[in-house]
């Protein structure tokens, strides 16, 4: 199980479904920075960490293929539902081809239900257009 160090971005079970899908799994505890000032009363965890788990989820597999994948936008991104702390989220992403670039798909759940989705354009480093 691969466990990131970093308190922003904490995934852990990165890897790939029989399917070819990339995921990761992540929960941020109400001590999260995130959570500071997002809201007081209310905490809730912002889109921006939701779209930057998904970043990060296509930055890690791509360093498990030994590849430098990076993502260049976001396009058709819709929020569903609110994330408050210690909830477990799955970030689903649709597998890299083999080429230099693709948008791929991805999912944001917890409990199974859609918290976010959209679509990232990703490159393979050195590829840009």
């Amino acid at each position: 199980m691969q466990i990131s160090l970093d308190p922003w971005l904490p995934l852990k079970d990165t890897g790939v479904t029989p399917d070819g899908r990339w995921e990761s799994r992540v929960r941020f505890s109400t001590s999260s920075e995130w959570f500071s000032g997002h809201f007081e009363e209310c905490p809730l965890l912002p889109g921006v960490a939701l779209l930057a788990l998904v970043a990060e989820t296509v930055k890690r597999q791509g360093q498990s293929q030994r590849r430098v994948l990076e993502f260049s936008k976001f396009s058709k991104v819709r929020f569903k539902r609110f994330v408050f702390p210690d909830e477990e989220l799955l970030i689903s992403i649709a597998g890299m081809p083999s080429g230099d670039k693709a948008r791929l798909d991805f999912h944001v759940l917890c409990r199974g239900e859609t918290v976010a989705q959209g679509e990232l354009d990703v490159y393979a480093e050195g590829f840009r257009e």
